[in-house]
């Protein structure tokens, strides 16, 4: 299979352009302020429809700012670098790339020393409340106003503490089902037939019987709860209520739902594959399993790495509902940039945040040069979402994501106790999948040490 994508010489030429741009304007001196003007005129001749978000260039505005991250992150930020400090030429950036768990941790060393941060941070959306409680951020309340009605709504309540903003919104994490076209087609499955969680089981036991190939990846005794989390968040439900009760063993719904994957497991219709092992890849390279219901990062994980030769294979559905009329989405991941706040240059690392997140062609660009999907609502009308995608056989799936990340309910996943909520749950699905015990002592047994060891109700 080809592995070229169609557009990649548009993108090239659009990008060149303004390369060019940028290049000229370095030999002519030509000011900040006109530099912007016209990448931003450029972006509306080629964006039909865009209402872009105006953001002053200052070049009085000056700082040595230090940004931490992790590699993918950042070099997503960085496709922006040219243009912002073109904007703000008295603005010098460093980066600082960690993995994701090593970030973290230097973040908390920062927290207690009560020095050492950044000026600014990848933090997801998993980790967003537990930095925002801490008291360790920079207060945004008034930086991010104008932009509440423009993000996802479900992406600010992680970046919320005590009604305060401590945030802002970058990608989101949409979930729908990738799906094997080949396998679909071998059993004789119309995917536009799966429309309810009931009418997927149904499927998979028709395309065990037919094709011999399991639904899903589901690990036994290696699960790690993102699949429950999915379908919870997708029900707007969660560890937690809205007033911060555990509802794990009250909510008759979570009971069900875990219920339902072990109807999955006790009749073998999913591979008890470990995720994120070379196996899990190389069953979705080769064919050897029917769907991922999976976040929209997926896709850029397929493309690149996991499945790059399998072109025209994949396609990808809406989450099948629960309920009639209910949400045909959930949500998984996702990140928010903030400002450390003891940074004695707050005004030059908002300048960036707002630059890299607030400004329509800047959440663009990011997208089509690292596939990390906009939290910002406004770019959606761009003509590249409608374009087909080739790798999913023409169809156009950046349209389906904005159409369905529109529908993604709050839920009690990402609190400040998210990470020990989960780390308790886990082994309780764990010996639930493998069989000794029910899902309610599951449930139970979660619920009890969720509240013994976090103090909520």
């Amino acid at each position: 299979m080809n592995r070229h994508h169609p557009h990649r010489h548009y993108l090239m030429a659009r990008t060149n352009s303004r390369r060019a741009l940028l290049q000229r304007a370095a030999l002519t001196g030509m000011a900040a302020p006109a530099v912007l003007g016209a990448l931003e005129s450029q972006a509306a001749a080629q964006t039909p429809g865009a209402s872009p978000i105006a953001i002053t260039p200052n070049p009085d505005i000056q700082g040595n700012l230090t940004i931490w991250g992790w590699d993918a992150a950042l070099a997503s930020l960085q496709t922006v670098d040219a243009t912002f400090q073109q904007a703000f030429p008295n603005i010098q950036l460093e980066y600082v790339a960690r993995p994701p768990a090593d970030t973290y941790q230097q973040l908390q060393l920062a927290a207690s020393a009560g020095s050492g941060g950044p000026d600014i941070s990848v933090i997801e959306d998993s980790h967003m409340a537990q930095f925002a409680e801490l008291g360790v951020l920079a207060d945004l309340t008034e930086q991010v106003s104008p932009y509440l009605d423009k993000m996802n709504s479900y992406k600010w309540p992680p970046t919320q503490f005590e009604n305060r903003y401590y945030a802002m919104p970058w990608d989101s994490g949409p979930c729908a089902v990738f799906y094997r076209r080949d396998v679909f087609e071998a059993a004789g499955v119309d995917p536009e037939s799966v429309v309810t969680w009931d009418d997927y089981y149904q499927a998979a036991r028709t395309i065990k019987e037919q094709a011999g190939v399991p639904m899903l990846q589901l690990a036994r005794a290696r699960n790690d709860g993102r699949t429950f989390e999915m379908m919870l968040w997708q029900q707007g439900l969660g560890y937690v209520d809205a007033d911060g009760k555990v509802m794990l063993d009250v909510e008759p719904k979570i009971q069900a739902t875990l219920e339902y994957l072990g109807q999955l497991w006790t009749e073998e219709l999913v591979a008890d594959t470990e995720p994120w092992t070379d196996a899990w890849y190389a069953e979705m390279a080769d064919g050897q399993v029917a769907t991922n219901p999976a976040a929209v990062w997926l896709g850029t994980f397929l493309k690149s790495f996991i499945a790059p030769d399998a072109a025209g294979a994949w396609g990808v559905f809406p989450l099948p509902t629960w309920e009639p009329g209910g949400a045909t989405s959930s949500n998984d991941g996702g990140s928010q940039l903030a400002i450390w706040g003891t940074s004695e240059q707050q005004e030059a690392a908002w300048a960036y945040v707002e630059f890299h997140l607030g400004r329509e062609d800047s959440q663009l660009t990011m997208y089509r040069e690292t596939d990390l999907f906009p939290s910002l609502e406004t770019t959606y009308t761009d003509p590249f979402f409608e374009e087909p995608d080739p790798y999913f056989g023409d169809q156009p799936v950046r349209e389906l994501f904005t159409e369905i990340v529109e529908q993604i309910p709050d839920a009690g996943i990402y609190t400040a106790d998210y990470q020990e909520m989960n780390g308790l749950l886990v082994p309780e699905i764990q010996r639930f999948a493998v069989g000794d015990q029910s899902a309610e002592e599951a449930l139970a047994n979660a619920a009890s040490a969720i509240r013994d060891r976090t103090g909520r109700e």
